[in-house]
Formats: structure tokens, C-alpha cells, sequence
């Protein structure tokens, strides 16, 4: 009897070890961490987007020597692996905190490098000498677990408050943000990897090795204005694209410098006997062609402004002002206004739009 039934007893158990192996092998797979799945990354800052940081550089998509970011525009550069996420000024970084985008065990970590930056180095040689292969300056690189990591690069010299092996939740303190290693300008520099290969945040997807040749990377998204990503959703709005293109704006009593305003953007009101009477304006990830107006107006007929010719290229960062250097005793008493507007054609043949503007306002006594 039990020779007769064998060969069904071992067809049947064989069929159940195949679904069982089956089942497994479909739950590894629905389990599988992949870019994009499953995981949810807080900013790396703690500032309030939009008023005291800003994004000004993206990850480059393009593997090879062009630079792409996600929406397929070019707020970025070739080879830029990370989110730059900047503060208004060197100065305006102090006490700023970069936190942990998620939880996880700190890796390793640097704090000795000098905070200076780039455009205060008197040569290329100089800047190689002081930084070094060390592009990232004092940095943090925290191991989120299943081949996940995050890298925050630039900090202040002496503020990294961890150490190697230290568990840390999302929104934990690592440091604060500084102008360390190859930097234009304070910010801290978030990248995303899953087993070792660079994660765009927001596209959620590996990006190729920018200038290795191989693979064709991130896909961008032409005229994305929202995205899925790995960033947490209370904070994608905040995140939007072009949403801040004029990041900092004012009044002076003396003609504005850029390098200066990199270095501390608080500059001094006008007064009464100010040198000079001015309203500036600093914007960010221009496009070629886009032109800016300016204009500053006050009383007993104080006029001045103007409009750039189009850009010839992309800018990361450009700079204006409009005023006039005092020729009396003193400025009239009022209210002074300012103004500043982006324009740009939507396409080729149509008129220009406003893409962005600011004005302000203050009352000199």
C-alpha cells in the first residue's frame, strides 16, 4: 500500500516545498529596500525654507559631461552629487544646526578643516593646498542600515557634536553649518547613496557616475513642479522648484559688494548722512535669457533704476542694485520703496513674464 501511495507522497511534497519556496522568495522580493521605496528622508537643516535657506544646487543627473538637474533644468553642475542646502551668509550660519535627515549609526565623521571660502583663496594652487582632496571639509556620513547612507559635508570647524558608532534619530543635532572644504558660499551639502551609488532625492532614483560613461542615470522630468521622491511629504511643498529665486533683498547705506554679502548679508540701514542711498538684490539658478529690473523710488522725486540686458547663460547667483551716492546734506525724510523682477520668455516669439518679485519698503526718519 504505502509502495503504491510513494509516488504521490512525494509529488505532493514536492509540490508544497515549490509554493512555499515560492512564497518566500515573492516576500524577499516585495521586501527588497530599492531607491524610492520605503524610505522618507527630513531636511538636513534647521531653518525655515524659503526665509533663512534656500536650495541652490541639485544633484546632476546627466552621466556625462553636461549638467542636468531633476526637472531637466540647470540649477546644478557637472558632477554635483548632493542638495546644497545655503544660509544668506557665512555669518548667518553661525549657530544654524545641521541635523540628521534620518535615523541611524554615525560612520565617521571630520572637524579640523578651516572654514573659508573658495573666492578668499588667492589662487587655484593656494585652494589646493589648503583643501586638499577634502572637497567635503568637516562632515558627517551616517549609515541608515540595508545600504543606505547620508553625507553632510561643509560644517563649521569645531561644532560637530557626535562620534563614530553613536546612534542618532532624524532630526538629531550633527553640527552646524559652515563654509569648510571646496565652498562658494555657507551651506551644508546633503548626499544621498544606496550601496554606494548616488541617490537623487528628489527624483527617489540612483543617478550614473557623472563623466564615467556607463549607464544613462536618473531620467529628468521636464517642467516637473511636483515630485515623488524620498524627501517626507509634510515638506515637498517647501521643496518646490524656481519657488525661490529671489532669496535676499534690502536697503544700504553704502554701494554692495557680492563677495562681501557671502560673507555677512547684514549690511547697514541707510541713514540721514549715509554715503549712499541703494536697494540690492541677490538671485539665484537664473536661466539664459532672463532679464531683472530694478527700481528704487523715495521722496522729493529720488528715482532710480534699471533693466539687464537678457543673460547669455545660466547663473547660479547674480547680484544688483539700483541707487544714488548722496549729493546733499542729508537724504529726505519718507518712506523709500524698492523693487526687483525676473523676467523671462516662456518660449521663443512669446513676451516675457514675471517669474518672480520682491518689494519692500522702510521709513527714514
Amino acid at each position: 500500500m504505502l509502495r503504491e501511495l510513494y509516488p504521490l507522497l512525494v509529488f505532493f511534497f514536492a509540490g508544497v516545498v515549490a509554493v512555499i519556496a515560492a512564497l518566500y522568495f515573492a516576500l524577499v522580493a516585495v521586501g527588497r529596500d530599492v531607491p524610492g521605496q520605503g524610505r522618507q528622508f527630513a531636511l538636513p537643516i534647521d531653518c525655515a525654507i524659503g526665509e533663512n535657506c534656500f536650495i541652490q544646487n541639485y544633484v546632476d543627473v546627466d552621466p556625462g559631461p553636461a549638467a542636468v538637474d531633476y526637472v531637466c533644468g540647470g540649477a546644478t553642475y557637472d558632477g554635483h552629487k548632493g542638495t546644497d542646502f545655503r544660509v544668506l551668509s557665512a555669518a548667518a550660519g553661525e549657530g544654524v544646526a545641521v541635523v540628521a535627515a534620518a535615523g541611524g549609526k554615525v560612520l565617521r565623521l571630520r572637524d579640523s578643516m578651516q572654514d573659508r571660502l573658495m573666492r578668499d583663496y588667492g589662487s587655484r594652487d593656494e585652494l589646493k593646498r589648503g583643501i586638499g582632496s577634502n572637497d567635503c571639509g568637516n562632515g558627517v556620513v551616517i549609515d541608515h542600515g540595508e545600504g543606505w547612507t547620508t553625507q553632510y559635508c561643509h560644517l563649521r570647524r569645531g561644532s560637530i557634536s557626535v562620534k563614530p558608532g553613536q546612534s542618532v534619530q532624524a532630526g538629531h543635532r550633527l553640527g552646524e553649518v559652515g563654509y569648510s572644504g571646496r565652498a562658494d558660499f555657507a551651506h551644508v551639502h546633503l548626499t544621498v547613496r544606496h550601496n554606494e551609488e548616488v541617490v537623487d532625492p528628489f527624483l527617489g532614483e540612483a543617478v550614473g557616475q557623472p563623466g564615467d560613461g556607463q549607464g544613462q542615470g536618473a531620467s529628468c522630468k521636464a517642467g516637473a513642479g511636483t515630485f515623488d521622491g524620498l524627501w517626507q511629504p509634510a515638506i515637498r511643498d517647501l521643496l518646490a522648484y524656481d519657488r525661490h529665486i529671489i532669496f535676499d533683498a534690502g536697503f544700504a547705506g553704502t554701494p554692495p559688494e557680492h563677495n562681501a554679502l557671502e560673507r555677512d548679508h547684514r549690511l547697514d540701514a541707510p541713514q540721514a548722512n549715509s554715503e549712499a542711498l541703494v536697494f540690492y538684490a541677490r538671485m539665484m539658478n537664473l536661466k539664459a535669457g532672463d532679464r531683472i529690473k530694478v527700481a528704487v523710488a523715495g521722496p522729493d522725486g529720488f528715482r532710480a533704476g534699471s533693466t539687464t540686458e537678457p543673460l547669455e547663460r545660466n547663473k547660479a547667483v547674480q547680484f544688483i542694485f539700483a541707487g544714488k551716492k548722496r549729493t546733499a546734506e542729508r537724504w529726505p525724510a519718507g518712506q523709500y520703496k524698492g523693487g526687483v523682477a525676473v523676467l523671462r520668455r516662456p518660449g521663443e516669439g512669446e513676451a516675457a513674464k514675471v517669474i518672480a518679485e520682491k518689494r519692500l519698503a522702510f521709513d527714514l526718519p
